[in-house]
């Protein structure tokens, strides 16, 4: 049998292709790492679950729940007339009577909110400048939140159903005060909504609108 001699050059690409497969394999490895590493070093962020957003309700367009740092989203059916709920909204100045995470509001020029009023007040502690960014009466009301490193829009819809209503009320916030806050107390803002949602409740089924 004839036998061929195969010089080292004709498989000169096979050398090569090892070659280039152990220097991608190295690199990608080290690029696998430095993601890693860097994933870990990441600041922490806020999780947002924005499956319940309420697509009746209205945002700013720079301020939407995709958009925030932020999102929270809260709901309850109360017993009681929209005209009802709705007053013990607009009547900030008397929020602390029956909310006690709001202190010291005080409306600009008017004794309620009205469209486009602004007001300053205290909540969780923070002092905070709000303006109605939206008023609809009986039906929706919104309002922006200033703070130290933080903005935040916050909205409230009525939807009369059942003989009562069920009322949706959804923050979006941006700002790295936003995120520090939410990422070391991340049930803070939906557990003070559901407890300004549980005193809303029991205020307007009291029929307390004074």
């Amino acid at each position: 049998m004839k036998q061929t001699k195969i010089s080292s050059g004709e498989f000169g690409w096979l050398h090569r292709d090892r070659e280039f497969l152990a220097v991608a394999l190295v690199f990608g490895i080290t690029l696998t790492a430095l993601e890693n590493i860097k994933a870990a070093d990441a600041p922490a962020r806020p999780v947002k679950d924005l499956s319940q957003a309420n697509d009746q309700l209205n945002w700013p367009q720079d301020l939407t729940p995709s958009i925030g740092d932020s999102f929270v989203h809260n709901e309850i059916w109360i017993n009681a007339p929209a005209g009802v709920i709705w007053q013990n909204l607009i009547d900030a100045k008397n929020w602390p009577k029956w909310y006690s995470n709001a202190a010291d509001v005080q409306v600009n020029g008017s004794e309620v909110l009205t469209p486009g009023a602004s007001f300053t007040w205290k909540t969780f502690g923070f002092p905070v400048t709000s303006k109605i960014g939206e008023f609809v009466p009986g039906k929706r009301i919104g309002w922006y939140g200033q703070g130290t490193g933080i903005l935040a829009y916050h909205t409230w819809l009525i939807i009369e159903k059942n003989g009562g209503c069920q009322v949706v009320t959804e923050e979006a916030q941006v700002g790295p005060s936003a995120v520090k806050f939410n990422v070391e107390q991340p049930t803070a803002v939906s557990d003070g909504h559901h407890w300004w949602l549980s005193a809303l409740k029991a205020r307007s089924e009291n029929n307390g609108a004074n």
